[in-house]
């Protein structure tokens, strides 16, 4: 076992080791540089329409808000909203809101718009999609 680790300790010093080294911190770099770049030309984009720029900061201030919130609740979570979709019935408005969902993602399909105009509103659709069958999952198996 001894010579086992000897060998691995020369494999690890070895000239090879230390040119992937290298080449492993040239790549890091270029991948880092690329990075950078791209993100300079999206925030030019951004900074060139500033409504859009503020609107985005104030929604994703308003997340993190909503997130805070949530995570400092007490202990004590059933207030009357949950009572009323962790009931027995429960399963029923989260299957009408599965069908009301996909309707909706049916619709904002067929309007056959570009993808730049309709990514925003489907990708609020996507979350929104996941939250909503993950509360079916949740209402159907919780029973």
């Amino acid at each position: 076992m001894s010579g086992l680790r000897g060998t691995v300790t020369l494999l690890l010093d070895s000239a090879a080791m230390e040119r992937l080294q290298r080449v492993g911190g040239i790549v890091a770099f270029l991948v880092l540089g690329v990075v950078v770049v791209s993100l300079v030309g999206g925030f030019q984009t951004a900074i060139a329409q500033p409504v859009a720029l503020l609107l985005g900061i104030a929604m994703g201030a308003l997340m993190v808000a909503i997130f805070l919130r949530v995570a400092l609740v007490p202990e004590r979570r059933y207030t009357g909203w949950v009572r009323s979709i962790t009931n027995r019935n429960a399963r029923y408005l989260f299957g009408l809101l599965v069908l009301l969902w996909i309707g909706g993602m049916g619709f904002l399909a067929s309007l056959n718009l570009p993808a730049n105009t309709v990514g925003g509103p489907a990708l609020v659709g996507l979350f929104a999609g996941f939250f909503i069958f993950m509360g079916f999952i949740w209402a159907v198996i919780s029973e």
